[in-house]
């Protein structure tokens, strides 16, 4: 301890003057730039430059301002705050050490030397530096924090043109790759008449950011953005304890409190300590789905017992000092109230519990326990009806209201009787026990389930909640903003990454006050050892979309010369062609081959395979292959992770026109990493993406919002594309070509969408493509239209069987037509191997026989 004291007593600013006569080389939240410093490698260090384009123009001085702190977490703490260079390469370094301070320009040629011990630097503390540069006086004032040094000082006349970069310098002669762990904002470039630029560091851009007054772009490279820290979820800690935990939030101490059988843990949000103690008298009852409380009034935590009326309902305190829980009365009732919500209300000392799921029933009660007295009461709500339900969250709206939202559930309360998502929210008076509905929400693109406690900001009309599908073992939880108000949602932040198994997981949710941020509890069961893996996240208050961090490139007006005025016709002009000649995918007619009209014979199905003479082509139907300018098959270059990626973005892109969010995408192919992670391998695969696809013809990854879609030249083809082209061609024509039918059935009968691919998000288009070519094809079949052949109707018959096996209307058409042409033993061939692919599906025999088929 007292050598760590002695360093900390050590640690100073350096302020370097260097001249190098060398050439010279053409509730607002928080927020500001973290720089990566010594524990990571040289090349991945944060750099902050002012000026990368050129040197900034202050013809009778300036002045540089900003905030900045020191996190003395790095084993090393030295490391440049900043160096400016004028056009000859002299350097004026603000330098943090832990040693002492000098001013030098080459080696051995000392010009200044000057030292700021007398600051006293504090961790995590915002200080003040403004350096002054006075060319007409050829004076340099320096201001640290509280302390101000004056020096009068010829050379930095040379300073009208400055380059000022922070942490890590990039310039061949001012290389520095030496940073401190620190944290900056509001940088501020000042002359004569007053502020000109001021980077407040606060919304950015992806490679940096623009000032606040004059757009002025400067670049960062390697960034941590303290806004961020709104957006992506920490993981805090992860540890292992006993099935079915009781958790609960002190928010006294600033504590997730967790209890197992044999172990208490406590959190701390303050010092990020886990610690944890024996217990040396636990509860003799189950744990199940009872939970934990802890109330302010006594600054005790107790555990509750909610079984059924007459089996023994406790409230038990845990005592601290000797680590043990009141006697409990032992039993082995496996719970009614999965999931259930609870609070309570220190004003009365009660405890209140509402919902939850137990033996096949889902329920509606609401369970009151007085401290005072000790006895339980179970209640109906008055007012508007709350269906039976589990799953939903809790939140406080004041005045001894609660607010109740989502679950899932069923109106009679029964498993089995149309259990159903609900998206309604309710204001409930614990005075009279009675609900109010405030509004009900549409049905999201996809279901989800809520922790179990809300957070609530009245002020800003709005709460919070974490939503989840349910549904799955690998889910994902995503941090919703609600209004109070009126049914309106919008996803925040990134992800959490869950393991879900019902009855042995829990999500829950806090507002850590102390430390203006949210905190998220998830609880993962680990069946086989009867085990759960606690997990806890921290996400800075309020949270926001990441798209919200960015600042919109703004539009700098500018008076062009003859030069940029030719530029910017010839730029025009091609922009006019590629709009003219290259049409977005989604929307242009795809290049199809003319095929001429023809008589068809009788017993030719006239179908040609669409593969035989294709280039530059992506085929789906019959398996996913790839072919170049020079019909090579490029599909082995495709990895699994690449050609995921690939097709995700290309079918999204097809199907809807808007392509896929990058948080779906991390749902399906990156769910257990960051989101930081999980972008960097998204840009990864797009590279290779690219490099195959640059050997078929032209591609482009453009995002939209938050939409990744996938834009190709006119020089691409592919067939799902033109399929369904060709199928909405056909059902809007009042009269169908046979051309454009011929067409489609070439397509379709190549094979199934994708059937290598067995993944699950991939089988929703399977299903929707198939559904919607059979309700296209099967109408057509019991046409009477002279120009079908009896040979195309085979043709659509077998393009059916491709699509669905044991599809009977194509049964009936194949077998009667091929009889018709005589061809028996085809129709008995057929009709067998129905029967028998019949019979392995639904273990009983086809109900028809081969004359009923065919009469």
């Amino acid at each position: 301890m007292k050598y760590t004291h002695r360093r900390a007593k050590n640690r100073v600013l350096w302020l370097f003057l260097v001249f190098s006569f060398t050439n010279a080389f053409p509730h607002e939240p928080q927020y500001g730039l973290q720089f990566r410093a010594y524990s990571y490698e040289p090349e991945m260090r944060t750099s902050l430059d002012l000026s990368p384009d050129d040197f900034i123009t202050f013809p009778d001085g300036f002045s540089l301002d900003f905030d900045v702190k020191f996190a003395f977490k790095e084993v090393q703490s030295y490391g440049y705050v900043f160096r400016m260079t004028d056009r000859s390469d002299h350097k004026i370094d603000l330098v943090l050490s832990d040693k002492s301070v000098s001013f030098s320009s080459s080696p051995g040629n000392i010009i200044l030397i000057r030292d700021f011990a007398e600051v006293k630097l504090v961790p995590d503390q915002w200080m003040k530096v403004r350096l002054d540069v006075n060319r007409e006086k050829s004076e340099l004032k320096v201001r640290i924090g509280n302390l101000v040094q004056q020096w009068e000082v010829p050379e930095v006349r040379a300073f009208r043109d400055v380059r000022v970069v922070f942490g890590k310098n990039n310039y061949h002669e001012t290389h520095a790759v030496d940073v401190p762990d620190m944290t900056l904002r509001d940088v501020k470039l000042e002359d004569r008449e007053g502020v000109q630029y001021h980077w407040k560091l606060a919304k950015h851009t992806p490679d940096g950011v623009y000032d606040e007054l004059k757009h002025r772009f400067a670049r960062c490279e390697h960034p941590n953005w303290v806004l961020m820290q709104n957006t992506v979820w920490k993981k805090e800690s992860t540890f292992t304890c006993g099935e079915n935990s009781y958790i609960a939030y002190n928010p006294d101490e600033n504590v997730i409190a967790v209890a197992d059988r044999q172990f208490f843990y406590r959190f701390s949000l303050n010092d990020k300590q886990l610690r944890k103690r024996a217990i040396s008298r636990g509860l003799a009852y189950p744990r199940y789905a009872n939970q934990m409380i802890y109330n302010p009034a006594d600054a005790r935590y107790y555990a509750y017992n909610l079984v059924k009326e007459g089996d023994a309902r406790e409230f038990a305190a845990f005592h601290p000092a000797a680590g043990a829980w009141a006697e409990t009365t032992p039993h082995n009732h496996y719970s009614d109230y999965w999931h259930h919500n609870r609070y309570f209300s220190v004003r009365d000392n009660v405890l209140y519990l509402f919902g939850g799921y137990g033996h096949h029933k889902y329920k509606r009660d609401v369970f009151r326990y007085r401290v005072s007295t000790g006895e339980w009461s179970q209640h109906t709500l008055a007012g508007d009806s709350i269906e039976p339900r589990y799953l939903s969250g809790l939140g406080v709206l004041g005045d001894n209201r609660l607010l109740r939202f989502g679950g899932y559930g069923s109106e009679s309360g029964n498993q089995e009787l149309s259990p159903r998502h609900y998206y309604d929210a309710y204001s409930i008076d614990l005075e009279t026990l009675s609900a109010k509905k405030i509004w009900t929400l549409d049905a999201p693109e996809e279901n989800f389930v809520v922790s179990n406690s809300l957070v609530t900001d009245t002020a800003n009309n709005c709460f919070y909640a974490l939503c989840y599908p349910f549904t799955r073992y690998n889910t994902t939880v995503v941090l919703y903003r609600f209004s109070l108000t009126e049914p309106v949602a919008e996803a925040l932040a990134d992800t959490i990454s869950l393991g879900f198994k019902d009855a042995g997981s829990f999500v829950d949710l806090f507002l850590d006050r102390a430390n203006r941020q949210l905190v998220a509890v998830t609880s993962s069961g680990i069946a086989k050892d009867s085990l759960a893996s606690i997990s806890i996240y921290s996400l800075s208050y309020p949270p926001f979309k990441k798209e919200d961090l960015y600042q919109p490139v703004p539009v700098v007006k500018k008076t062009w010369g003859m030069r940029e005025v030719s530029f910017a016709a010839a730029a025009l002009i091609a922009l006019v062609l590629l709009v003219y000649f290259g049409v977005y995918f989604v929307t242009r007619k795809p290049e199809v081959p003319e095929v001429p009209e023809e008589e068809e014979e009788e017993g030719s199905t006239g179908i040609t395979s669409v593969k035989s003479v294709r280039k530059q082509a992506i085929f789906l139907f019959g398996g996913f292959q790839v072919i170049d300018a020079n019909a090579r098959d490029l599909t082995a270059w495709f990895k699994p992770l690449v050609k995921n990626l690939f097709l995700l973005i290309l079918l999204h892109t097809i199907k809807n026109g808007k392509g896929i969010s990058f948080r779906k995408l991390k749902e399906i192919l990156w769910f257990d990493m960051t989101e930081e992670n999980a972008n960097n391998n998204r840009g990864v695969a797009m590279s290779k993406i690219r490099q195959i696809m640059k050997h078929v013809g032209e591609i482009r990854f453009l995002k939209q919002g938050v939409y990744w879609l996938i834009e190709f030249g006119t020089d691409i083809y592919c067939d799902y594309f033109e399929a369904l082209v060709l199928m909405r061609k056909i059902k809007e024509s009042p009269v169908v070509g046979i051309k454009d039918l011929k067409r489609l059935l070439a397509i379709v009968s190549e094979g199934e969408l994708l059937p290598n691919i067995q993944i699950d998000w991939a089988d929703s288009f399977k299903s929707d493509f198939s559904n919607d070519f059979i309700d296209l094809i099967l109408p057509l079949m019991t046409r009477k239209d002279r120009r079908f052949s009896d040979a195309l109707f085979i043709d659509m018959a077998n393009a059916v069987f491709i699509h669905d096996r044991l599809n009977e209307d194509a049964l009936r058409l194949k077998c009667s037509l091929l009889v018709k042409t005589g061809k028996n033993g085809l129709a008995k061939n057929t009709y067998t191997a129905f029967v028998k692919e019949y019979a392995a599906w639904f273990a009983t025999e086809y109900k028809y026989s081969f004359d009923q088929v065919i009469g």
